[in-house]
């Protein structure tokens, strides 16, 4: 269980514990050290699918915590094709992605007698742990596109087979032992490879279910005032160089876009203070030259979020943006 005080630089707060070993409540503090845990797909077990396998998602987070404090760490419990009922239950990974973290030197998933990883257990017994990052529900959705590419008939099996209250169960189960969690929205795959590789449907069906899951992600963050992290409206899915190997992975330039906001929210967000809030856009400039038209954005998810239209017609804003800002 959580059981110490959380650091913050840049009005990070902290948590007091009571004698049991459950959070009491949040104050400021600017002492102890930042233990970062990230749980999900492979949106954030990022690896497999770079061209620098080594500077993951998990590097380049653990590298910028450092920045602030060297004794700042980021722990790595997320597995690529995890969905939600792996990160409660355990999965066994792709012997391919084991065999390539042996390669490439990087530590090993951590998997039980079975050769499973149980990220919910794992995160109840790591020490201090004071911030999740949760990626999840992509893979959800893949298994939906094995039965149709027609967008009701995709939706349909989603909410059959209970994904929302199956996101609301594991978020609950998370904050049981880590209440700061960072909620992480998936982004669209590169718009040339719909509908032609990977078994994905067409360009406008994964935007309209973007849309229509979205809030999922917003009333849990509602709930329980959690950041989120929208890369939808931040990847720019008309630049490939925004994607891994393959076009619906990330690549070591998107990923140190959600190791950088990650570390922003860390810094900024009063965690059981403040409301809601959907962040997008870039922390940094990755082109170095000023011409970044994704700037950082942070809105509190009010009622005008229940609104899709607005959630519509702000993502198809930022596809046509990036459509004339590609390369």
């Amino acid at each position: 269980r959580v059981n110490q005080e959380i650091v913050g630089d840049f009005q990070i707060m902290a948590e007091e514990k009571k004698a049991t070993g459950k959070i009491k409540e949040n104050e400021l503090n600017f002492k102890t050290d930042i233990h970062a845990v990230l749980m999900g797909d492979s949106v954030l077990d990022t690896f497999y699918w770079l061209s620098d396998k080594r500077r993951d998602v998990r590097f380049e987070l653990d590298r910028l915590l450092k920045e602030d404090n060297k004794n700042a760490k980021c722990t790595n419990l997320a597995v690529d094709e995890s969905t939600i009922y792996n990160v409660l239950y355990g999965i066994q990974p792709n012997r391919g992605y084991v065999r390539s973290r042996a390669w490439n030197k990087l530590e090993p998933y951590p998997v039980d007698n079975a050769g499973f990883v149980r990220p919910l257990y794992l995160v109840r017994n790591l020490k201090d742990p004071t911030h999740v990052i949760l990626s999840i529900g992509g893979n959800d959705a893949r298994a939906a596109f094995a039965s149709s590419f027609n967008l009701e008939g995709i939706y349909k099996r989603m909410m059959d087979q209970g994904i929302i209250d199956g996101f609301e169960r594991l978020v609950t189960e998370v904050t049981k032992v880590v209440p700061n969690i960072i909620l992480v929205i998936v982004y669209h795959p590169l718009v040339t490879s719909c509908p032609i590789f990977h078994m994905l449907p067409k360009a406008s069906v994964i935007t309209e279910l973007i849309v229509r899951f979205t809030p999922m992600f917003l009333d849990i963050a509602k709930k329980f005032k959690l950041p989120v992290i929208d890369l939808a409206r931040t990847f720019n899915p008309h630049d490939s160089r925004d994607y891994g190997s393959t076009p619906i992975e990330p690549s070591n330039r998107s990923g140190l876009y959600i190791a950088e906001m990650a570390r922003h929210i860390i810094r900024t967000f009063q965690f059981g203070k403040e409301d809601a809030k959907i962040y997008t856009g870039l922390v940094s400039d990755p082109d170095g030259d000023e011409s970044n038209w994704r700037p950082l954005k942070a809105e509190v998810i009010d009622e005008s979020f229940k609104d899709l239209e607005k959630y519509r017609t702000s993502l198809n804003k930022h596809m046509e943006d990036g459509r004339c800002h590609s390369f």
